[in-house]
């Protein structure tokens, strides 16, 4: 009976470990740093072959002043083609989403920001493709582990995008949860700014720790100061 109640306590505690994940890393790592400069950003996300049939999507991205472009996955090879039309590959970085095949960025000739930095105005920008790893096919993905140890590796940077956000906490939709390997890759590096897809909203929001993390859904000029 008492290792019955005791296995019970053990998956108490895991499940509440697991909802205050945030909670513990803001308690070992400092604040946010701030940028020492600002950025323009044009920003595509999740168009899942959408921008080639768009117009107004393609109107977006016409004629629009920025720093560098940055495309977060889940682009069709068809919205690229339309991609290319109007943004000059040396603006432009991009990630793999877990629903694109691993040569797709390769075959266009795309720079891959996965697992690699950038300096753009004085500010360095690194990126993490996929999402949490939630089916058995092989696509960019990543288990929670996976993703602590691929950016552990990663230099510290002051601007991270990714395909998939942060894990804050668990919210019982692994596909949408987040990766903790970004939650703590952003507290240990003190990183200022996310930018991610994958969930298909715009929204603002801000870890405890200050870093202001922003999703973006298909196309948008996002200036950070």
């Amino acid at each position: 009976m008492f290792s019955k109640f005791a296995g019970l306590f053990s998956v108490f505690n895991l499940k509440k470990e697991e909802i205050n994940y945030e909670e513990k890393l803001v308690k070992n790592y400092e604040k946010a740093n701030q940028l020492n400069n600002s950025i323009k950003f044009l920003i595509i996300a999740d168009t899942h072959g959408e921008l080639q049939y768009n117009q107004i999507l393609q109107n977006q991205l016409m004629n629009q002043e920025y720093d560098l472009c940055c495309a977060l996955g889940d682009i069709s090879y068809k919205d690229y083609e339309v991609i290319l039309k109007y943004i000059p590959k040396e603006k432009l970085v991009a990630l793999l989403g877990n629903h694109d095949s691993f040569d797709l960025l390769d075959s266009l000739g795309i720079k891959n920001l996965n697992g690699k930095t950038i300096i753009v105005k004085g500010i360095k920008i690194g990126g993490i493709e996929g999402s949490f790893k939630y089916k058995p096919e092989k696509f960019p993905s990543f288990t929670h582990e996976e993703s602590i140890e691929f950016l552990d590796n990663m230099e510290p940077v002051d601007i991270l995008i990714s395909h998939d956000g942060p894990y804050i906490k668990d919210n019982h939709n692994a596909v949408h949860d987040g990766l903790k390997g970004i939650t703590k890759y952003l507290y240990k590096n003190r990183v200022s700014y996310n930018i991610h897809g994958h969930n298909h909203q715009t929204r603002t929001s801000q870890l405890m720790n200050g870093t202001v993390v922003r999703e973006v859904y298909l196309i948008e000029l996002l200036n950070i100061e």
